[in-house]
């Protein structure tokens, strides 16, 4: 069995994140979070799918670290994890610019040797 580098498991880290929010609705759900605080039926509304399909991407969501919701009575509000969704911005460009430069030396070597 291999043994992955930091550089392997942060990749695969970041790949099950973006594979979260991959999904249409769970993109347009944070779009509409980042405007502000909403509730999930005014987001299936505005997504014109189901209130249930919309708390099915709001758990994900929450699950992946991108949402936070809070009970305001009978009613959960979810918001942006603004924090978290900037550092996984920040962790995808460092990421990719940890990747390029590695796998341009392999691929130069690569090329190199024949």
């Amino acid at each position: 069995m291999q043994t992955l580098t930091g550089t392997q498991r942060r990749a695969m880290s970041v790949a099950e994140r973006l594979q979260v929010i991959a999904e249409p609705h769970r993109l347009m759900i944070l779009r509409h979070l980042r405007r502000g605080d909403q509730y999930a039926g005014r987001l299936a509304e505005a997504l014109d799918i189901s209130p249930s399909l919309a708390s099915h991407h709001l758990t994900t969501l929450i699950a992946a670290g991108f949402v936070t919701r809070e009970q305001k009575g009978p009613y959960a509000c979810y918001s942006a994890k603004r924090d978290a969704i900037e550092a996984f911005h920040a962790e995808i460009g460092q990421l990719i610019g940890a990747i390029v430069p590695e796998d341009a030396l392999e691929v130069a070597e690569v090329c190199d040797t024949e």
